[in-house]
C-alpha cells in the first residue's frame, strides 16, 4: 500500500515536470489594415473665369474728328449752287468768278490779285457751316479759301489753304490785314490737283474752330456778336493759271 502512494507521487512528479517543459504558444494578434486617408479635394472658391478684352481706344488732344454735324442747331440754309442769285459772279483782271452746274468755279490767270465772291449767305455770332472745295488746278503757292463776317464790327476774318497742303488764318480790318495764324501743316487735307477737301467752321461762344475732312485744324478766339456776309477767295502764287470750284454748302445756326 505504500509503495502504491510513492508510486502515485512519481507519477504526479513526472507529469508535473512535463507539464513545465511545455512551451506556452501565445496567439499572434492578426495584423490590422492600415487605414490610408485619400486626400480629399480642393474645393476651388473662386473659379477662374475668361475675362474680356476691351478693345483699344485711342484718346488724345488733336486731331478732332467730325463724323457727323457736332450741333443740334436748326438747319439754316442748303445751296446747292442751282439758284443763280445767292453768289457774286464777276469777272476782269483778277479772274473770273461764275456759275457751273450746282458749284461756283474761280477761275484765276497769272498773276496775284485776289478773287472774291460775296454771297447773301449771313453768318450769325455763332453757326456750323461745311462746303465743298475742289481744287482743279493750280501750284503748290496758290490759296484759296472762306471769308466769314465779312465787314463786322472785328473786320473781315479769312481762312485760307493752299495747294501744298497748308492752313492760315488772317482778319482784314479797313485796309490793314492782320495774321491770326502763320501758315503750318494741314492735318488730312488733300494737296495738290485735282483734289477734293471737305471743309468746315464752327463758331459758338467766341471760338472759332476750323476743319478739314473731319480733322479740326485749329481754333481762334473771337467775339459771340458778330454778324456778316459768306464769301469765298483765291489768289495765285503769280505764275500760272488756277482754278476752284464751291459747291455743298449747308449752314447751321441756333
Amino acid at each position: 500500500m505504500l509503495k502504491l502512494n510513492w508510486l502515485f507521487v512519481l507519477v504526479l512528479l513526472l507529469l508535473s515536470a512535463c507539464a513545465g517543459q511545455t512551451a506556452v504558444t501565445t496567439a499572434t494578434a492578426e495584423p490590422q489594415p492600415t487605414l490610408v486617408l485619400s486626400p480629399s479635394p480642393t474645393i476651388d472658391w473662386f473659379p477662374s473665369t475668361p475675362t474680356p478684352t476691351r478693345s483699344a481706344t485711342e484718346v488724345g488732344g488733336l486731331p478732332t474728328q467730325i463724323s457727323e454735324v457736332p450741333v443740334s442747331w436748326p438747319l439754316l440754309t442748303t445751296d446747292d449752287f442751282s439758284d443763280q442769285s445767292h453768289w457774286q459772279e464777276n469777272s476782269g483782271s483778277a479772274g473770273t468768278a461764275a456759275y457751273e452746274p450746282n458749284s461756283l468755279s474761280l477761275a484765276l490767270p497769272a498773276g496775284r490779285t485776289p478773287l472774291v465772291s460775296i454771297s447773301d449767305h449771313v453768318l450769325p455770332g455763332s453757326f456750323y457751316l461745311e462746303l465743298t472745295m475742289d481744287v482743279l488746278m493750280c501750284s503748290d503757292a496758290d490759296q484759296y479759301g472762306l471769308i466769314l463776317w465779312r465787314n463786322s464790327t472785328s473786320g473781315t476774318f479769312r481762312i485760307w489753304f493752299n495747294c501744298q497742303g497748308e492752313v492760315m488764318a488772317d482778319r482784314q480790318l479797313s485796309a490793314s490785314i492782320g495774321r491770326l495764324l502763320n501758315w503750318q501743316t494741314a492735318r488730312k487735307l488733300q494737296p495738290g490737283a485735282p483734289a477734293s477737301n471737305r471743309i468746315a467752321v464752327w463758331a459758338e461762344a467766341g471760338q472759332l474752330r476750323v476743319f478739314a475732312n473731319g480733322v479740326e485744324q485749329y481754333s481762334l478766339q473771337t467775339r459771340s456778336d458778330l454778324s456778316g456776309a459768306l464769301g469765298v477767295i483765291a489768289q495765285g502764287a503769280g505764275s500760272n493759271a488756277a482754278t476752284f470750284s464751291i459747291s455743298n454748302l449747308v449752314i447751321y445756326a441756333p
